[in-house]
């Protein structure tokens, strides 16, 4: 805990330092494909020019991010660095010996590599990787914000989606190509599947919701990740299909490999997820779009001996940004809830993204999930959070999660998650 006082006082610091600062330079997001989570939006979003209302520019990063402009304009190379820390209180433990806090930190850096027909803009090649670390400010033992509903508070859920501890890694490395004035792309590497199914415009973990009933779908059986390709196919400007294939389990987090593809995909285990959808244009998919996401995951042995069965379903995802400030999404899914990352049955989310004139965004949103765990009830949750944009490098945000029937701590009712994210982009 008390490293995760000292961070705060680091947030705090930064305030200070940086409060008046303006982004000076943007970013083109050269990803064609993926969503608000990949690589490449995540480089545009970290670099792009803001107007900050009531806020007065010093630009003490000017020259900083006037040599990556120079950088990229040179060589088409664009990166970035952000480090994200994370804070949970749980009103309710599982037994008295459970541990009510929890504090994480995750350190990203991020890059791509344009040098196939970048001139061109057209048709081009990108190198994209992501290596980042995640680490639990009390200890390696400790648990992390993002297991701690199932290890210590009951709920049958993540209450701090990504926020876990692991040691340095390349969490992707892969390339993508763009075809025929990008109606066909596909990227071939470690890939997260989650960058490009069945996403919504809030679902990035260290900017938006961070929990599970208000992010991903919990019925599909997501694949770490893993060795894998997704080809995506546009044969209208506003109707697309995506196809994908992984290693069934991906990356296992093992402690000292840097790079880890997976152990399933030379075995012929894979998970299978195809997707159509509708958006006004391709370029508006972070804001308007509306698809469904067919999947499937085959049987495999862990490395721990145990048994998964094949996994299957579908999910429905639907968000729509209007007028520049209005964020609704719904989303819903079922499976038959088999696979090692799959947590429910049927869940349904209902959100709402309100972004303010200064970038700050309220968000809120509802879910109710069927548990595949015999005999639980039914789960429902809630979540609020308000993104204070300091600067347009510095994002503070508190956020409060519910859960009512917790499927792991039949003693409780209901529970309550308190936490505040700082978020540091450069």
């Amino acid at each position: 805990m008390k490293k995760a006082i000292l961070s705060i006082l680091f947030l705090l610091h930064c305030i200070v330092v940086y409060s008046q600062e303006e982004k000076t330079e943007g970013y083109q997001n050269e990803d064609q494909m993926g969503g608000p989570k990949s690589i490449g939006s995540q480089l545009e979003e970290n670099n792009n020019k803001y107007t900050f209302e009531y806020r007065y520019p010093i630009k003490v990063m000017k020259g900083w991010y006037d040599l990556k402009q120079k950088i990229n304009d040179n060589y088409g190379i664009q990166f970035g660095v952000n480090y994200t820390s994370l804070y949970v209180h749980s009103t309710e433990t599982i037994t008295s010996d459970n541990n009510p806090n929890a504090a994480s930190g995750i350190l990203d850096i991020q890059a791509g590599w344009t040098f196939l027909n970048r001139k061109k803009g057209k048709n081009t090649g990108t190198l994209y990787f992501k290596i980042d670390s995640r680490h639990n400010y009390n200890g390696r033992d400790a648990t992390s914000p993002m297991f701690h509903g199932i290890f210590e508070s009951g709920y049958y859920g993540l209450p701090g989606v990504g926020y876990n501890d692991y040691t340095i890694r390349m969490r992707e490395l892969n390339w993508q190509q763009n075809l025929f004035d990008n109606k066909l792309i596909f990227v071939v590497g470690k890939v997260d599947v989650t960058n490009y199914f069945n996403f919504h415009g809030l679902v990035v973990p260290w900017q938006h919701f961070i929990g599970y009933g208000s992010s991903v779908s919990g019925t599909v059986n997501w694949a770490d990740p893993g060795l894998g390709g997704v080809f995506s196919y546009r044969p209208t400007e506003s109707f697309y299909i995506m196809a994908g294939i992984t290693d069934v389990r991906g990356e296992l987090y093992e402690d000292g490999k840097f790079l880890d593809f997976g152990n399933y995909f030379s075995d012929g285990r894979f998970e299978y997820l195809v997707e159509v959808g509708y958006v006004p244009t391709f370029a508006e998919r972070y804001f308007k779009k509306i698809s469904v996401t067919a999947w499937l995951s085959d049987s495999y042995t862990t490395t721990t001996g145990s048994a998964i069965g094949q996994g299957q379903g579908i999910a429905f995802s639907s968000h729509w940004f209007f007028k520049d400030r209005f964020a609704p999404y719904v989303r819903f899914g079922f499976s038959n809830g088999v696979g090692e990352n799959a947590f429910y049955k049927k869940d349904i989310q209902i959100g709402h993204g309100l972004r303010f004139r200064n970038y700050d965004l309220l968000g809120t949103s509802v879910s109710w999930n069927q548990p595949n765990v015999d005999g639980a009830k039914d789960q429902y949750t809630a979540e609020v959070f308000y993104r204070f944009n300091l600067t347009a490098h510095l994002e503070v945000t508190p956020s409060a999660q519910f859960v009512q029937n917790p499927t792991f701590n039949p003693e409780a009712n209901n529970l309550f998650y308190f936490g505040i994210r700082g978020r540091i982009t450069l």
